[in-house]
């Protein structure tokens, strides 16, 4: 299996420490984050990060830009369910043909 790294940096080297100190602890996320499994397991993940920074993000800017982050952590949301739906489609769609396979007489087992 395939490990993906990604570093992120969300403040410029530099940035004073007392930023990160009014921020608190509960709006932190690490800097780095390990993507793991197939491609689309990993899509999904970089999906769940957009949407967890587009929600943190919401709280430390102006209206129109927490409408803007608020519009696009639904999108995001409505992506991330797209793929699950599509995943369970193809999941039972595979189930159906092994199915049908098994009560075919082409496909029986000698």
């Amino acid at each position: 299996m395939r490990r993906i790294t990604i570093a992120l940096h969300p403040f410029p080297i530099g940035v004073p420490t007392r930023i990160l100190f009014v921020m608190g602890t509960h709006q932190s996320v690490p800097d780095t984050f390990t993507l793991t499994g197939d491609n689309v397991g990993r899509t999904v993940q970089l999906l769940h990060l957009a949407q967890h920074y587009a929600r943190l993000d919401q709280v430390m800017v102006g209206p129109r830009l927490q409408d803007a982050l608020t519009e696009l952590e639904d999108a995001l949301s409505d992506q991330i369910a797209a793929l699950d739906a599509a995943e369970q489609d193809e999941l039972a769609d595979a189930a159906e043909s092994d199915e049908a396979q098994s009560w075919s007489p082409r496909y029986r087992a000698a």
